[in-house]
């Protein structure tokens, strides 16, 4: 009976350890799609502001004005990720993308591709953040190893996508093409996820209640933001965005505008640094096994605003590219750290981390927008020194006692 027993429990093990292998895959899929939409969106920026001829202004308008009201959704819907609601609101946020990609592919005018980017970004939390918060829910103790396998999947991305649409512009396909091919993609990993158990957060922690009512989610937002621990991780992490997705949101234009590159040069280098990104992706996780996580950061981020201010006093091309690539590859493990950090800072409620994420993203999309209002004055050179203060803050308000996450796993 002993032996039958035991056998018993294999069994549901092994179709355990499965059923995860398969929805890590899924994650991991979701976490590709989303980067291949940032990567074509970016590399994009060039020839989508000259097709519509849109000033640095508006530009600045759509990269800070979505994140900015992603503040008021966003939030609700991640709470909403700690319900029996999770993966309801995963396939809505999955059909809100489609639709998005849809209409950029088709916009005709600045307002029509505003909307559709403001309709994109809470669904995007919805479909991929509640992706991504799943992911770590499975693996308590792990939050910064598996963010760095969630970054290499989505660091391939960022390497395919601006490849691709160079491709389509040497053979003078345009921009629009891309963004069909991809709400196409997006529907069927939403197909998918249809079709798979999503489990909640309750399945792993018996002990949080499934909580219901609006009181209840908002109670427990309450005192997730009362949570010291979990804020200081929330605002260096949007600090650490600024010479991640924030610079990156802006090198396109610099290449073409500042630098003189055409627009399908200007997507090859964005290809050139999204494989330097996946160099240092990959090389962060073995890193991490050996090094704690904040000293990496902290050294690296000490680095970074050395290289990024000679960056931008540099005077020659080659220079330039040689720098920005070296960049790339020193800005190790800033995101997955520090995302990791915050996950196990409650952990167990991956919802209402990103809940508070979504409210601390007001930070960084403002200062998205106001890097676009001070080019259009200043100009873009001028401009982009504020995004120093990304590199300066992690390296002054890192805790210098290494996290009982950085090191070696549990």
């Amino acid at each position: 009976m002993f032996k039958r027993a035991k056998s018993k429990q294999s069994i549901i093990l092994s179709g355990m350890l499965k059923s995860m292998a398969s929805l890590t895959m899924l994650f991991m899929l979701v976490e590709f799609f989303d980067e291949l939409n940032y990567g074509v969106g970016n590399a994009a920026l060039p020839a989508i502001r000259s097709d519509l001829g849109l000033s640095y202004l508006q530009v600045g308008l759509l990269l800070g004005l979505p994140g900015i009201l992603n503040t008021l959704i966003e939030p609700l819907l991640m709470l909403l990720g700690d319900t029996r609601f999770r993966k309801q609101v995963m396939l809505a946020g999955g059909l809100a993308i489609t639709v998005s990609l849809l209409a950029i592919a088709l916009t005709p005018s600045f307002p029509v591709l505003l909307a559709a980017m403001v309709v994109g970004f809470p669904a995007s939390g919805a479909f991929v953040s509640l992706s991504q918060g799943t992911l770590m829910d499975l693996n308590p103790g792990r939050e910064p190893h598996m963010m760095a396998r969630w970054t290499v999947a989505g660091s391939l991305a960022n390497l395919v996508g601006p490849l691709v649409l160079a491709t389509g512009f040497s053979r003078g396909m345009g921009w629009r093409w891309v963004y069909f091919a991809m709400s196409a993609l997006c529907l069927s990993l939403v197909a998918i996820t249809w079709l798979r158990h999503i489990p909640l957060v309750q399945e792993f922690s018996p002990t949080i209640p499934l909580r219901r009512t609006a009181q209840e989610l908002l109670g427990w937002l309450g005192k997730a933001l009362g949570n010291l621990h979990l804020i200081r991780w929330m605002v260096l992490l949007q600090f650490s965005d600024l010479l991640l997705d924030v610079l990156t949101g802006y090198l396109a234009l610099y290449f073409t505008d500042v630098i003189g590159l055409s627009v399908a040069q200007a997507s090859l280098m964005m290809s050139v640094l999204m494989a330097a990104g996946l160099v240092s992706n990959i090389a962060l996780i073995p890193a991490l096994e050996k090094i704690p996580g904040t000293k990496l950061v902290r050294l690296s981020a000490g680095v970074s605003a050395i290289l990024y201010a000679v960056w931008l006093l540099a005077p020659w091309l080659w220079s330039k590219i040689g720098l920005i690539i070296l960049i790339r590859l020193v800005t190790l493990g800033w995101y997955e750290v520090l995302q990791g950090e915050a996950f196990a800072s409650l952990q167990g409620r991956s919802g209402t981390v990103m809940a508070v994420s979504s409210l601390f993203g007001l930070l960084s999309s403002g200062i998205s927008f106001v890097i676009g209002w001070v080019a259009a004055r200043a100009g873009l050179p001028a401009a982009m020194w504020l995004l120093l203060s990304g590199p300066l803050v992690l390296v002054i308000f890192i805790p210098r006692v290494s996290s009982k996450l950085g090191g070696s796993p549990p």
